[in-house]
């Protein structure tokens, strides 16, 4: 054989091998193995901060939801299984299930638990709303001892009312507890919900407060109201549902947060996410414009010494309450395959102080 033939043949065997012994050529355009991004729930650690999502108990037996959960979060807050409606459906018969299986997940993956909500003007079995008000002061109180006691020692915090300033931040929505109960109701459940756990963390939670106006001013006297008269209240939930194209600003969040923190009280972002829909969609600017949103507001709770944590109402877009109230959008952290998004880098980076 010639000598240039010779060499033209070891050097096809040298390619078709590879220079390294035992390696494989990857194609060119070949799929990639996707890397697996940081946990979030460990960048939330080291800033001493919670890091949690909403969940349905039925979720949590899909393996890739729970095996990118039990990942990324420590923190989970029951979306629906804990509210009065799914627990009581029918009055004198109490279903704990739904709720018992996600304390129990949490306690498998070492997380804490959040509950939601033992007061909400809405989910609530068909039967309250037609009960004399002597009535409904027994249901209700016996309802928030009930569910509080039931979880003692396994959730470490509770929204105990859900919602009830009105959106005009007038004063109190009218809700069927208001009309029945009187303004009072809010003080009792929270010193009901005391008694029921003294360990619980105890939160009023509402939504369009997060930044400086009117309904945040109303929040503001609330809770300072019911730490005027004694009342066992740890901390304001800022809900922080939030559009791409016009999120709160920044300012306006961190003196809210300021001013609750000077009462004595916590605060935590306790149902986030970020709509696109919008600006347009998910196209690539606009996710982009969406990680930064996130990380903004999220930097917001890092620095804040007094804000305790940051929950996302659901983390991958295969689930998510926006779908039903807004239409089609792409509000959270993993898209529905639960591919990392921008908007997971951006909450990262903001967790690690970049």
């Amino acid at each position: 054989m010639k000598p240039v033939l010779v060499l033209l043949v070891l050097g096809l065997a040298l390619g078709a091998c590879g220079s390294t012994a035992g390696s494989t050529p990857t194609a060119p355009g070949a799929p990639q193995t996707p890397v697996e991004p940081d946990p979030l729930r460990a960048a939330a650690a080291a800033a001493g901060k919670r890091i949690g999502a909403a969940v349905q108990a039925s979720y949590l037996t899909d393996p890739r939801f729970s095996a990118v959960f039990a990942r990324h979060f420590d923190y989970v807050t029951a979306e629906y299984e804990m509210k009065w409606d799914p627990i009581e459906r029918t009055r004198g018969s109490e279903d704990f299930s739904g709720g018992d299986a996600i304390a129990s997940y949490a306690a498998a993956h070492g997380m804490q638990v959040k509950g939601h909500a033992l007061v909400w003007h809405q989910a609530l079995p068909s039967w309250v709303g037609s009960l004399p008000a002597d009535d409904l002061r027994t249901e209700f109180e016996r309802h928030v001892r009930s569910v509080a006691s039931h979880y003692r020692g396994r959730v470490a915090a509770w929204d105990v009312v859900n919602e009830a300033i009105d959106d005009s931040g007038a004063g109190l929505r009218d809700t069927l507890f208001r009309q029945k109960l009187g303004d009072r109701y809010i003080a009792d459940a929270f010193r009901i919900a005391h008694d029921a756990d003294p360990q619980a963390l105890l939160f009023y939670n509402d939504y369009s407060g997060e930044g400086l106006g009117a309904k945040s001013d109303a929040i503001y006297e609330l809770v300072k109201g019911l730490l005027t008269q004694g009342v066992p209240i740890d901390g304001v939930g800022l809900q922080m549902h939030v559009r791409a194209g016009a999120p709160p600003t920044d300012d306006a969040v961190a003196s809210n947060m300021r001013r609750l923190a000077a009462l004595g009280l916590r605060v935590n972002i306790s149902e986030m996410d970020v709509r696109v829909g919008d600006i347009g969609g998910a196209t690539p600017a606009n996710l982009d414009r969406q990680r930064a949103v996130y990380h903004s507001l999220v930097a917001l709770c890092v620095a804040e010494p007094a804000c305790h944590g940051v929950t996302f109402w659901g983390f991958t877009d295969a689930h998510s309450w926006i779908y039903g109230a807004y239409g089609a959008d792409a509000p959270l952290l993993f898209d529905a395959q639960y591919a990392a998004k921008p908007a997971f880098y951006g909450v990262l980076d903001a967790l690690m102080r970049r």
